[in-house]
Parts: C-alpha cells; structure tokens; sequence
C-alpha cells in the first residue's frame, strides 16, 4: 500500500542512533582538544558529463569499497552496479536491466560482503541479489517482496549491517525501525537499536526527522558498527560490537550553528525534489528544514585504526580523527571543495576514501581522495 512504499523510500539513506547492548565495559571519553589540521588533497576523480557509458553515471545510489579495494557503485538509474579500480579505471558491470535472473528492476541498496561477494537489494526481483566479485549471480539469499532492508554496509564474512523498516497496522498505526547484522536470512543475527513511534504520514517533516536525519553508521570487516547520531545538539560517537554491545562512547562540545536562510531554502527544494525523483507519491511533500545545522554528518575508518567524523556544523568538509580509546588526534580538511561539498557523502574505511555529491550540479561523479599518516 501506498503508506508502506512511503516508508520503504524515505530511509534508502536513512539510519538511527543505535544504542544496545550491555555495556557493561564501556568506555566513555570526552576527547581533549587539539591545533592540529592536516590536508586532504583531491587525487582523482569517476564521472563524466557525456560519453563512455562505463563513466557517465545516470544516478548515483550508494557507494562502497570491497575488501579488494575496488570501488563498487550502485547506479540506480542504469540498474547496475559498476567496478572501478582504487585509482578509478572502469574494471566490469554487474547485473543490469530486466525481470529474468540476475537483472534488476528497483535496485536502491548495495554491500560488499567481507568474503567479496556483492548485495543488491531489489524487492522486486526477490530480495537480497548476491553476486560473485567477477559479476557471476549466485541467487536470492534472502527473500524481502516488503519492507527490505536498507542503507546496507557491508561487514565481515557473509554480513552486512543495514537498517529495516515495519509498519505495524493491528491497532493504532505504528512504525517500528530497527539496524541488524543480516546474514543471509530475513531475520537479523544481532540488533543495534529497536525504536517505534506512531506512524503519521501526514506529519512528513517529523517522520523524515525520525528517519532519514537520525544517524550515520558503517561496520568494518571485524564487524564492529560505528554510529553518530545527526544531533542539532549533541555530538556523539558509538562502537558497537558484531553483537550489539556498545564498547566505545565518546562526545565533544560544540557551538550550535544556525543555518542561513539560503541554506534551508536550498534543502528543502532539493529534499522535496530527491523525494520525488525516488518516486514517493500519495503524500504533500512538505518539508521544513531543522535551523540548526547536524553536530555530524559522516563517519568511518580507515586502516591506522583510527575513527573519521566529518563536521556537520561546517559546509566544507572537515573530519575530527579520533583513535580507538576516543582520543582526538588532528582536524582534516578537504582541499578546494567549496560550499556544494555540504551535500556530498563520504565513504571512508581501510581501503581510502571516496565522495559523491547527492545533489549534482551538473552531472554525477567520485572524487578519490588520499588520507593523510
């Protein structure tokens, strides 16, 4: 029904602040400041405006670096995940348009499992695709025609860690989201958060709030999950173990920074128009931008064992370093970016880090970029 399709596309991107577990052993810090600022320098680039199929992206989905180091993207209007070497050379396509095995129709999440494999989610071809590295189908491994799992990364062996919707219609409307290790099954092996509030559609501006702007996470191929919650005013960072257990917590002060006029005009067209290009229909897409600007917009890691969390509070992109006991180690900035870097998302663990604008000016593309020692 059209309530549950609404659902199912507001949080393609979406996370929540995970907190399960025990605990018992938790390790809360608050990180001493530091001067420190290095340089992140721009090397490369994926992406062009016309020409080779093989690099003019038509709609970017979600991108991720598999345990080889390749760079995997999910072009969600070609309905094809195409391979790229670490320094961008075009390597093959998996899967592409059509209903008989191994095509895709919706595709609209993607994980790099830990043993290499690939995971589309398609509901409308079954599920959870699984695809060899070489782009050989190998089957649905988990059967999902409703309510699939979404914002998928992938973790370790045959995991991936992602986010799951429910609309629960027995009594009063209800919408229930949980994150879950899924290892090749419909249910998940271990939870990060359960959560649920009453289910209104037509409080647009508050159901997108509880979704698409609660928190990003990814997991590394050990299977830890790292989580910071998009607070206006807390800046938190989590460690959860493969089975739920907050091993690491973290926070630090931060001035709250109101948001410009021209920056809550400029997201509110440009989220009622991504709602649209999704396909959401049914609904008044109505909404109405926080004034504050999120404490954090990104996280990962890289392989120093160390913990990137990218500045909400500034446009350009800027990452606070932290080492596995929280301890802040330097500022980074990216190089010559500019303002429109506020709506890139950033893909960041062991193998490098990659961006990609959500809101094209001109065309898609994948910036690479070196991490600093």
């Amino acid at each position: 029904m059209k309530n549950m399709m609404l659902a199912a596309f507001i949080i393609i991107s979406a996370v929540l602040l995970a907190c399960g577990g025990n605990g018992s052993d938790i390790a809360h810090v608050t990180p001493q400041e530091t001067e420190e600022r290095v340089s992140i320098a721009i090397v490369d680039s994926i992406g062009i405006e016309l020409g080779d199929s093989n690099y003019a992206f038509a709609n970017i989905m979600a991108v991720e670096f598999g345990p080889d180091g390749n760079i995997y993207v999910l072009d969600r209007g070609a309905f094809t995940v195409l391979v790229y070497s670490p320094t961008g050379e075009f390597i093959r396509r998996i899967g592409k348009q059509g209903s008989g095995p191994g095509e895709l129709l919706m595709p609209f999440a993607l994980a790099v499992l830990g043993d290499g494999r690939v995971a589309v989610c398609d509901p409308m071809q079954g599920g959870i695709n699984n695809f060899s590295a070489e782009g050989q189908w190998e089957g649905v491994s988990a059967e999902f025609n409703n309510n699939p799992p979404m914002r998928m990364s992938g973790a370790d062996s045959n995991a991936f860690v992602a986010l799951k919707v429910t609309i629960d219609f027995e009594e009063e409307p209800k919408t229930i989201f949980t994150i879950g290790r899924y290892e090749e099954d419909t249910e998940p092996t271990a939870f990060y958060y359960e959560d649920s509030f009453p289910f209104d559609p037509e409080n647009f501006t508050e159901l997108l709030n509880r979704t698409l702007f609660s928190a990003e996470y990814t997991a590394d191929r050990e299977g830890n999950v790292y989580v910071t919650p998009m607070s206006t005013e807390d800046y938190i960072v989590q460690m959860f173990d493969r089975d739920g257990n907050l091993i690491l917590e973290f926070q630090r002060e931060m001035d709250q920074v109101e948001k410009t006029e021209e920056e809550i005009a400029e997201e509110k067209r440009w989220m009622e128009a991504w709602l649209t290009s999704l396909g959401v229909q049914g609904v008044l897409l109505d909404f109405t931008p926080n004034q504050y600007r999120f404490m954090t917009s990104d996280i990962g890691y890289d392989s120093q064992n160390r913990i990137w969390v990218r500045r909400g509070t500034e446009l350009i992109p800027v990452f606070d370093v932290f080492d596995m006991d929280g301890e802040l180690l330097f500022t980074a900035e990216v190089e010559g970016t500019g303002a429109d870097a506020q709506y890139w998302d950033f893909i960041i663990d062991e193998h490098g880090m990659v961006a990609y604008s959500m809101n094209p000016e001109f065309f898609h593309k994948i910036w690479i970029m070196e991490i600093p020692e």
